[in-house]
Order: structure tokens, then sequence, then C-alpha cells
């Protein structure tokens, strides 16, 4: 339905109302949702039910929602005035407490129509949608805002679920009970039946916002629509606040997650580079040692091995050439992780003699030397008449060089 004086929207919106009615003594809720895009009306869903309760399957939660009543606590009258609103309110229902009623009155060009309801019963019906988790936003009462089709009539009647209501030269002239009588209408390209013609006339009112009726009800829906903007402002904002929250937790814990796993990895590191350092550590606490034994065996070896090899070698006879001359030699093979063993105060000396009577008076100087205790002595012959021999020196503890 392409309307021209429909307030253009380019977001799609959904737009409910219900007529608050009664049908053979019982109540009637008749529903009806619409669709606006850009500057046409789409009807959705048609819908009727008993009770707000039975709404829910049609409405999403807290629908924004425009309600009629139509019912037997709505009073109407004509009445041929159009003064002011005290002035109409005056001649149709005199000594009227507006305190305790709500009132809505449509002008035309030669009379007006009003409808009032006790402000008890409207606020009771409001509250019984709130529980049904539909939120009213207006409220209007009796056939009133059946004004908003005059445009598309013309001159003829149009029924709507509780009233049969004459169109004159583009205004309502009358406004009669229905006798229940059914038709089906077309309002550009929508069909629509007759039943729910005064809950679309509602949503039309709203979107052409044509402004044709009138009365403090009006401050009761300023009232109603404060309320939804602030609860629909609270729900919005706790619902990005709430996702911004778990955006920042999400955040957080990608940061955490990734901060805790480089920490983790450098713990690990520096857990290997502490045993590497400790092996380190007592590896080279090995080389020390070693290293100080040998160059204690180097030290001591080297000043005292020249003053033996002097004393010895003096008396040596020239059938006797020597192999080796080794002060503290090392007692074991050098492996590794195994500490370096020698034999101390002892001279080992390797070599030939030829003549066993010249070596045997050798090893008497060497014996009668001041610096040595004992000898041991392996001596071998060859076919050649030399011998290969070991002389091992034990030397005196407090020797000096």
């Amino acid at each position: 339905m392409n309307i021209s004086k429909l307030t253009y929207n380019s977001i799609k919106k959904s737009f409910f109302a219900f007529e608050h009615s009664e049908k053979e003594s019982n109540p009637i809720l008749i529903g009806i949702e619409v669709e606006q895009k850009k500057d046409e009306l789409d009807i959705v869903q048609q819908f009727i039910a008993d009770h707000p309760d039975q709404l829910s399957k049609h409405c999403k939660t807290s629908a924004k929602a425009h309600l009629v009543i139509t019912d037997s606590n709505i009073l109407s009258k004509e009445v041929h005035n159009i003064g002011t609103n005290q002035e109409i309110l005056a001649e149709a229902y005199p000594n009227l407490d507006v305190n305790d009623f709500y009132y809505q009155i449509l002008k035309t060009s030669s009379k007006s129509f009003v409808a009032i309801c006790r402000k008890q019963y409207v606020d009771s019906l409001i509250s019984t949608y709130k529980k049904a988790t539909i939120q009213v936003t207006n409220v209007d009462l009796g056939n009133l805002k059946a004004a908003s089709l005059a445009p598309y009539f013309k001159d003829t009647n149009v029924s709507t679920h509780s009233a049969t209501i004459e169109i004159n030269t583009n205004e309502i002239s009358s406004i009669r009970p229905n006798k229940n009588n059914v038709e089906d209408y077309k309002i550009d390209t929508i069909r629509i039946p007759s039943s729910y013609t005064l809950p679309f006339a509602c949503i039309l009112d709203l979107v052409s916002d044509q402004t044709l009726v009138s009365g403090n009800i009006e401050d009761k829906n300023a009232q109603l629509q404060q309320v939804y903007k602030e609860t629909s402002f609270f729900k919005k904002t706790l619902h990005y606040g709430v996702g911004f929250l778990l955006l920042s937790l999400l955040v957080n814990f990608f940061v955490f997650n990734n901060q805790y796993k480089k920490w983790q990895t450098l713990q690990e590191e520096e857990q290997v580079y502490t045993t590497q350092k400790e092996t380190i550590k007592k590896q080279q606490s090995i080389v020390n040692t070693k290293e100080a034994i040998v160059q204690s065996i180097i030290t001591t070896g080297f000043s005292k091995s020249s003053y033996y090899i002097d004393h010895i070698i003096q008396s040596q006879p020239e059938t006797v050439i020597l192999s080796s001359f080794a002060y503290q030699p090392i007692a074991k093979t050098i492996r590794s992780n195994k500490p370096i063993v020698i034999k101390e105060n002892i001279l080992l000396i390797t070599g030939n003699s030829s003549d066993k009577v010249a070596f045997t008076a050798w090893i008497d100087t060497i014996e009668n030397i001041d610096f040595v205790q004992t000898t041991t002595i392996n001596y071998g012959a060859d076919k050649k008449k030399t011998a290969a021999f070991e002389i091992a020196i034990e030397l005196v503890h407090d020797t000096e060089k």
C-alpha cells in the first residue's frame, strides 16, 4: 500500500495494534501487524485472541503496541458542537469529572464525536497487557481513529468490528453500532476484512501523523511513550554494556592467554638455562680441579724432576740408555668424569741395559742417594743380550730440591 501522506522511513519497521472489544458479552482481542518500508505499508499478520496472554505466539517479546478500546466500558456520544474540548464535554457529559475519566474528541466541520472511559479501567488494561509482555505506547477510545480511513473510502460506509461508520466528503458523519456485518475492503493494494479496519486505522493514523483526535488521554500516551523510550534505552544500554563487557573479557582473555604462554616459555627457557648453568658450573669446577692438579704436577714435577735427573744421570753408566723419566706418574688412565690419580713421591725410570754388572752398580749408587727411600726393579733380557728395565724409586717425603 503506497500512501502519499505516509511519513517516510527508510528502515523497515513493524507496528502492532489491538482492538480490545466484545463479542456476545465475551472479551475479544483483534490484532494486526503492519510493516512499513519507506512509504509503503503491508499487512504481515491478522489474528484474534480471547486474552492478552495468548498474544505471545503472535508478537515478539516486549512488542510495542497500539491499543484501541471498544468494549462496553466505552461511552460514546455525538454532539453538534465544534467549540473547545471543555464546551463539547460539557454538552455531551455534564458534570463529568475529568480526573476520573479519559476522553477523546473527533471534530468534523459540523459536529463532534466524544468517547470516554474510566481511567482505572484503562490503566488496568495497560497493566494486563504489560504482564503479557506487550508494551502499550498508545491508547485510543471508541472508533474515532477510523477517521484516518476517510480519504480512501470517500462517500460510503465502513464497518469495523464494533461499529458502522458513514463517511461523507472525506469525514465521518455518523458512528453506529455494528450489526455483525463482515465485509472485505481494498485499500490501494491491501485487502483487509472489516474486523481489522479499526486497528489498521490506528496504525495508519500513527504513521501518517494526521492528528485528527484530541483529548486528555494524549497525556497518558505521552507518558507511555516516555516509559517505553526509557525502558528501550535501558535495555539497549544494558545489551551493549554486556556485549562490551564480554568483548573486553574476551580480549583480556586472549591477551592474558598470549602473555601467559610467553611467560611459560620464558619460565621453561629460564629452567633450561638454570640447568645448563648448574651443569656448566659443575663441569667448570671439575676442570678447575683437574687443571690445578695438572698445574701442580707440572710446576712441582718440573722443578724437582730436574734435581732428581741431575743426581741420577751423573751416575748413569754408558751401557744404560734411558727411555723415560717420570716424576709422580699417573696411576690410572685418564677418563672423563673420573679424578686424575698420581703416584705421589715416585720416580719411574725405564730404559735398556747391555751390561748387568754395570746396571747393578748403578742401582747401588741410586739407593745411596739421600732422597731415595726404596727402589723396585724389573729387569729382563732379550736375545741380543740387552735388557729392558723399569725402576720405581720411592722418594723421601721431606725431600727438598
